[in-house]
């Protein structure tokens, strides 16, 4: 997350499973597409989310990376690859 958002909401250590779920709802992805964006399975955003694990550093830093990146409210016009960071340059590139 953004390191002031971060501040501000105390999670500069550890991320809250209650945390990760309101940033994956206001990022508008499925657990499913946020552990596709952040690298991990979907049942590890579920775990997270449920409070049965935390997330690793490396995991930590993937989930900053892409609460820094993404807008709020995703438009209905972005694709899953778009969401993930992906450019989607078509079937014939």
């Amino acid at each position: 997350m953004e390191a002031a958002y971060m501040e501000d909401q105390g999670m500069s250590d550890d991320l809250t499973g209650a945390e990760i779920r309101e940033l994956r709802k206001r990022l508008g992805l499925t657990q499913e597409e946020f552990a596709h964006a952040v690298a991990v399975t979907f049942s590890t955003v579920n775990r997270w989310e449920n409070g049965h694990a935390k997330p690793s550093k490396l995991a930590r830093r993937a989930i900053e990376a892409l609460a820094a990146r993404k807008p709020s409210v995703p438009t209905e016009s972005q694709t899953i690859d778009e969401l993930a960071g992906h450019r989607s340059f078509g079937s014939g590139d």
